[in-house]
């Protein structure tokens, strides 16, 4: 059939090349975008033929809202966006972290103020959490060796990585401000989500080194 000229057979010719090529695209966006293209073109064409095809055209509508469910989703994991500025400045400390994961690791994380919960961790006792403080001070006693941190900072990264008791008691003032993760839903999330098991192993592993470099005592808090 033609359309004013123009042969319809050519939107299916063209709608076959989209996906050809994007089954050789890596990209999982990318890929997607070129597929509901295709098939865009696949439904126009059958919006040409006499009489139009509505069962095959219905289900390549089914197919395009999925399609563009995931693609939503995909643009979703790769940006920042509705992010508060808080979550951004935290966000900062998560880098390693797809914007998706990070959210994913929100959604388990809890936050407080100094008044909400003085004393973080008690030396030689379970540590059921892990913490990321981001406005300090931070006050650490280890082993009766004290001193106090201004800046952000982990709490309890040594004793989640060993699985082991707190190697340090630390508190914070009423103007601190801290993100909370449950130990036992954090190792939950991880068991689910390799990528964000890596890229957390990676962060504190840097976060430790960095503790270490800059000679604060020994390395890691509780």
């Amino acid at each position: 059939m033609e359309i004013i000229g123009f042969d319809a057979s050519m939107l299916v010719h063209v709608a076959s090349l989209i996906y050809v090529m994007g089954f050789m695209v890596i990209d999982q966006l990318r890929l997607r975008t070129m597929i509901l293209i295709g098939t865009g073109l696949y439904i126009a064409y059958y919006l040409t033929l006499d009489p139009p095809l509505w069962d095959a055209m219905f289900w390549s509508v089914i197919m395009s809202i999925a399609n563009i469910w995931i693609i939503t989703k995909l643009v979703l994991d790769r940006s920042t966006f509705n992010l508060s500025e808080e979550n951004l400045k935290l966000y900062a400390v998560f880098d390693a972290m797809t914007p998706g994961e990070f959210r994913r690791l929100l959604k388990i994380a809890s936050w407080h103020d100094g008044r909400d919960q003085i004393r973080l961790t008690t030396e030689g006792e379970k540590v059921e959490s892990l913490y990321y403080v981001l406005n300090g001070p931070v006050e650490i006693d280890k082993q009766g060796d004290k001193f106090s941190i201004e800046d952000s900072a982990f709490i309890g990264e040594v004793a989640f990585f060993l699985e082991s008791n707190a190697s340090a008691t630390v508190t914070v003032a009423e103007t601190a401000r801290y993100a909370r993760w449950d130990h036992d839903s954090l190792m939950e999330l991880q068991k689910k989500d390799p990528g964000i098991r890596a890229a957390l192993h990676s962060i504190l592993n840097k976060d430790m080194a960095a503790k270490v470099a800059s000679s604060m005592g020994p390395a890691g808090i509780a």
